[in-house]
């Protein structure tokens, strides 16, 4: 289906680099360190390293401690105040990863404009995967906001602001006692939003790009599969003979072929770090939140917490299994090129052709995967593996009650 207008990829991740640059935390500063708006972004990185990433985090963790020194040692309490620390941790390490990683991701943005994707033909593929990337972003975004309104300003509200949203001990001063509960109070409410906000950004990101990566898969599988009708149109358009079309369509494919791999695999190693905390802290969080939920007394009375806990930990669940999901569909698109490459018709090919599809079979025998370092294929065997191990230590500690 041809369109005179080529589609834009850069719509994929419009969302995540203006939500970035809004917050200050894009990966470079475009200004000259004489400029003041050059500091001023040093400032904000300054503030967001200590304010929200920094002081949150050493709070709970030694709140964390004095309740295990403590007498009263509920495990609920534990579970609610280690849930919240790794979560908090997992946003700051997933953020401290992407700027390290910031020349690859940076690349693989560039990568968007390579001349050898499609992006003129099957206009509905193109279109749907971009309407993806934005629905996951808005659907995250709606739905880990509300579930931290909920958390921080709702279910306090009911109780009349008698606890703090966020247990957190500030060590020099008792957070318990006014003014310090209320200042500590106000500085909870406020210092959430740029942690849900940047931790939607940090986890649809790689979805977004990923989503491009399946799409290219399938409009290079639909290609294969309908050779024979291009290499007709081709010997139209070109007034040329058959063996002519086939060498041009062949070139096209292969290079399509090339620049997908090379997407794929900058793609493995820009988020490879990420896909691998998402495995470790995401199973830690749903289990001590489960631990959390079946801890409450009297779940009726309390419906509003029972909702937001629930939510929190479905929402975990589903980053785990999104990544696993979008490893899975790439495995699985790759290793079906093989065989739609085979079924091409080959037996029309000129000689020389014949040989090269041997050569493009043969490597696509090896799929494209996606790991987390190295360690595990991000894939949805490993999903299931996963949960599997968190069911087992939720039961645990959910034994120690």
């Amino acid at each position: 289906m041809e369109s005179s207008k080529p589609v834009d990829f850069h719509q994929h991740v419009n969302l995540h680099t203006k939500t970035l640059k809004l917050c200050g935390v894009w990966f470079f500063i475009p200004y000259p360190t004489t400029s003041i708006w050059f500091w001023l972004h040093i400032l904000i990185r300054v503030l967001y390293a200590i304010f929200v990433f920094t002081i949150p985090p050493i709070g709970q963790m030694v709140y964390v401690v004095k309740l295990f020194a403590s007498e009263n040692r509920e495990i609920q309490r534990i579970a609610s105040s280690i849930n919240l620390v790794l979560t908090e941790l997992y946003v700051s390490f997933k953020l401290f990863n992407m700027f390290c990683q910031r020349n690859l991701i940076t690349n693989l943005i560039d990568q968007l404009n390579n001349v050898d994707f499609n992006r003129s033909t099957h206009r509905e593929v193109l279109e749907h995967a971009i309407k993806l990337s934005k629905t996951l972003y808005w659907t995250f975004f709606v739905c880990c906001n509300s579930d931290v309104f909920i958390h921080i300003l709702v279910v306090p509200s009911l109780n009349r602001f008698q606890a703090l949203p966020v247990n957190m001990d500030l060590i020099f001063v008792d957070v318990n006692e006014p003014p310090y509960f209320y200042y500590t109070c106000f500085y909870q409410i406020i210092y959430k939003p740029p942690i849900v906000v940047l931790c939607i950004v940090l986890q649809t990101l790689p979805w977004s790009l990923l989503s491009f990566a399946i799409a290219q898969l399938d409009i290079l599988i639909d290609n294969f599969k309908n050779m024979e009708t291009l290499v007709k149109t081709t010997m139209v358009e070109r007034k040329g003979g058959k063996d002519d079309a086939f060498r041009v369509l062949f070139h096209r494919f292969i290079l399509h072929h090339r620049a997908i791999i090379r997407f794929v695999t900058t793609a493995e190693k820009a988020f490879g770090g990420q896909f691998a905390l998402t495995l470790l802290l995401s199973s830690c969080i749903i289990c001590t939140t489960g631990v959390q939920f079946l801890s409450i007394e009297s779940p009726s009375k309390d419906i509003i917490a029972v909702c937001w806990i629930v939510a929190y930990m479905v929402i975990f669940a589903l980053m785990l299994f999104g990544d696993c999901y979008f490893g899975n569909v790439i495995h699985d698109k790759s290793t079906e090129f093989a065989t739609v490459a085979y079924s091409s018709p080959w037996l029309e090919m000129p000689q020389d052709l014949k040989k090269n599809l041997v050569l493009v079979i043969t490597r696509a025998q090896k799929p494209l995967a996606l790991t987390a370092y190295n360690l595990v294929t991000v894939s949805l065997p490993t999903f299931t593996t996963v949960m599997n191990f968190t069911y087992k230590a939720f039961a645990v500690m959910n034994g120690m009650k």
